[in-house]
């Protein structure tokens, strides 16, 4: 019974002396003081945890980055936050819009200039833009096709066209876009052309993209500025300009616009000109502040090194 009541006693003694703070523990007595460390599983639970909060911010990243292509519309899959040869090649085709290293990899520049992270207007001025393609160069390819890009011979040689004559052709050239009748657009092309994204093309294959962008796009306006400029560099005669475009499909009650910069390489047919090569890249409006991604590896070792400090301090 004494020593019941010995053991007791110096229960108490230690329920008075000792208090709890979260999981640790720290019991205070008048010879020591001992820090209680929690058991090693639940530290690795909470670093798997961490793991794994890393990836769900990886995989959300990626998402992002899908619904900013497809605004762009340069992807055409799900948005699913998953890698695929498709969203490679997504990436891979705006990097060259911008004048990025082609990597296929959504790198810091490439995520800054999508403005990840912030809502950025696009272009056309539009947060809703329709989920199709707008622009001719927005086609999605099953494939790519290899082939060097036509260039005019000696004989082709546009050297010796005035600018003025350039400026006219161009005007005649989006005057034809405007037509319902893809032959009239088609006049101006050679027999191959570098079609915007589509490689190296021929005519009957362009007439089919006409003919189907009409069908998306029946109502086209397409206005010149007047920032022409002539780079003559060999045989190459290359005509750059930017052009504003309002496209309307009414039936299905949509509309886009917006402006791009063209480039166009032209070559000598008869007493006239014509097109060897075509691209076209939109202009975005910038962003004032357009803040700078994450740094997700950094960010979780921070957060790591926090919780072990806060546990053993």
């Amino acid at each position: 019974m004494r020593g019941d009541a010995r053991r007791c006693a110096r229960l108490g003694s230690f329920r008075q002396k000792s208090c709890c703070l979260g999981s640790a523990y720290i019991c205070r007595s008048p010879q020591r003081r001992t820090l209680v460390v929690p058991n090693r599983p639940l530290i690795l639970l909470l670093l798997c945890a961490l793991v794994g909060w890393s990836s769900a911010r990886a995989d959300e990243e990626t998402r992002q980055v899908q619904e900013e292509l497809r605004k762009r519309h340069l992807f055409f899959r799900d948005i699913d936050g998953r890698p695929s040869a498709e969203y490679a090649m997504a990436i891979k085709r705006y990097q060259q819009r911008q004048g990025f290293a082609q990597t296929g990899v959504a790198d810091e520049m490439t995520l800054y200039s999508l403005g990840i992270g912030e809502a950025t207007p696009p272009a056309e001025g539009a947060r809703d833009l329709p989920d199709i393609p707008v622009l001719k160069s927005d086609a999605a390819l099953s494939e790519p096709r290899p082939a060097s890009p036509p260039v005019p011979t000696k004989a082709q040689n546009a050297g010796d066209v005035a600018k003025a004559e350039i400026g006219g052709f161009l005007r005649r050239y989006f005057d034809a876009c405007q037509s319902a009748n893809p032959d009239d657009e088609l006049a101006f092309y050679a027999d191959r052309v570098e079609y915007f994204d589509h490689g190296v093309v021929d005519k009957p294959y362009i007439r089919n993209e006409l003919a189907v962008y009409d069908q998306r796009w029946p109502s086209r306006k397409y206005t010149l500025g007047d920032s022409l400029r002539i780079v003559r560099t060999g045989n190459n005669t290359v005509a750059k300009i930017r052009v504003a475009f309002n496209v309307a499909n009414p039936e299905h009650n949509r509309k886009a616009g917006g402006r791009t910069d063209d480039t166009f390489n032209l070559a000598k047919r008869g007493d006239s000109l014509e097109i060897v090569s075509i691209k076209e890249a939109r202009v975005r409006r910038p962003s004032r502040h357009r803040r700078r991604p994450p740094n997700f590896p950094a960010a979780v070792g921070r957060t790591i090194n926090h919780v072990f400090r806060s546990i053993f301090r």
